[in-house]
């Protein structure tokens, strides 16, 4: 089933939020995690996560099974494209990178 783009955006907003409350007990080292919804570069609607993990959790060694295991628990509490038609799409960083990003010194 690919993306409808119906979508009932307090309904989906809630199921995220519980959601990310639910990774965050499960999962100590994300720090953050934001989304948004737009289309991606195909123009089918999609979520965008944004999650930023703690700095020893970001490491070169373990960083793609954390990535792994922290999508696949946030995707499989919201089902992105079985209960909203949505692709899902996540990004994510170290602690550090992110202060980084949003220091306007380091531009």
């Amino acid at each position: 089933m690919g993306p409808t783009g119906l979508v009932h955006y307090r309904l989906l907003d809630a199921e995220i939020k519980s959601a990310i409350d639910k990774l965050r007990e499960k999962c100590p080292e994300v720090v953050d995690v934001s989304y948004n919804m737009r289309e991606d570069s195909t123009g089918d609607p999609s979520l965008f996560f944004r999650i930023v993990l703690a700095d020893e959790a970001a490491n070169e060694d373990t960083i793609a099974n954390t990535a792994r295991r922290i999508r696949t628990l946030l995707y499989d509490e919201i089902r992105p494209i079985e209960n909203w038609g949505l692709l899902a799409y996540s990004n994510f960083s170290s602690f550090s990178e992110q202060k980084l990003r949003m220091d306007p010194k380091s531009s």
